[in-house]
């Protein structure tokens, strides 16, 4: 039946020709078309979440009410540029700078979500790291649900990185099992764990894990910005002393004990600037350099008004700034603020 549909003239949709009619139809704007691939591409249910919650307008809105505000800015500007000769009470120059402050930090509160949509779309990169025979790649098996790594009593088993996904309280976590970390003359020892450094140094997140039934060893993690959390693991059985007092979260890889405070621990390192996960909406990087210049251009207008600076050049920056919010959406429409200034002011009675 497709044959016959294409002899007749049909022809194949190309990627994303539907979204792409519905957006240039005004049936949605393009945060929410970008939604319909977050959507697609979820890899973990807080994901899913955050991509549903854009696809029903939640960076829209955001986007939209800082834009609005900003219009009623710029249509006093442009009203003294354009009507000088009308009776306009004129805000003081304050009431100004406070609107654009205002602006400023709702659209500093929307950047700040930028790292949140990169670890929701592209997942928390974790490294688990140790000293050889602590459990590094049981906990890997452990958290995957299966045996993916060969668990050994011998040191050294694992000597290349292994990587996995698994999505873990709700965030997808890209699982990276090292090689353990001690001297050691072989080799090939040595570079796989020169690679479980770089792992440890690329991270977002680095697991350590050790044996709760032995004493504390030194252990050279790499230098990272990365989140840290210390496992003990083997906690089904007696702990060594020495650990005792130890902030830790203790875990068994053998008999799954820790699991759930572990995904509860990583959800809230990761999103703790989101109180509702109903309201998660999370920018990606168009969004995040669309917002930076919008900042940049209104933190020019800011400083215009504070110094009495022309009213045209003001107006050039808020114009700017308003150009790059609008991109956001894919709505750029400067008869707004003529809009606004004709409905304000009362303009030409």
């Amino acid at each position: 039946m497709l044959e016959r549909l294409l002899q007749c003239g049909a022809r194949p949709a190309e990627p994303g020709e539907f979204t792409r009619r519905a957006f240039e139809n005004g049936r949605m704007d393009l945060t929410r078309a970008e939604a319909v691939m977050d959507v697609i591409n979820a890899g973990s249910d807080l994901a899913l979440r955050a991509a549903q919650n854009q696809l029903h307008g939640a960076i829209f809105r955001k986007v939209e009410a800082a834009v609005d505000k900003l219009i009623s800015v710029a249509a006093h500007v442009e009203a003294y540029i354009d009507f000088p000769e009308e009776d306009i009470a004129p805000d003081t120059t304050q009431e100004l700078v406070d609107a654009v402050d205002a602006v400023c930090a709702e659209l500093r509160a929307l950047l700040a979500t930028a790292d949140e949509g990169r670890l929701l779309r592209e997942g928390v990169r974790t490294a688990i790291i140790g000293a050889p025979n602590v459990g590094k790649s049981s906990l890997l098996n452990m958290l995957l649900g299966y045996e993916r790594a060969i668990v050994s009593d011998t040191a050294g088993t694992t000597r290349d990185t292994i990587e996995e996904s698994v999505s873990l309280g709700g965030l997808r976590l890209r699982l990276i099992d090292t090689a353990g970390l001690h001297d050691s003359a072989d080799a090939i020892e040595r570079a796989g764990m020169e690679r479980s450094r770089r792992a440890g140094a690329e991270a977002d997140l680095v697991l350590e894990v050790a044996d709760a039934t032995l004493p504390p060893t030194h252990t050279e993690l790499p230098e990272s910005t990365a989140q840290h959390i210390l496992l003990l693991n083997k906690c089904d059985l007696p702990e060594h002393p020495a650990w005792q007092g130890v902030q830790a979260l203790r875990i068994s890889c053998h008999t799954g004990h820790g699991h759930q405070e572990l995904a509860d621990t990583i959800t809230e390192r990761f999103l703790h600037s989101n109180g509702e996960l109903d309201t998660l909406a999370a920018i990606n990087t168009r969004h995040r350099y669309a917002l930076q210049q919008a900042l940049d251009y209104l933190a020019a207008a800011r400083t215009g008004l504070l110094s009495g600076v022309s009213p045209e050049l003001m107006d050039i920056d808020l114009r700017a700034a308003l150009d790059a919010l609008g991109s956001i959406s894919g709505r750029i429409d400067t008869e707004d603020i003529l809009t606004r200034v004709f409905a304000t002011f009362c303009l030409g009675k």
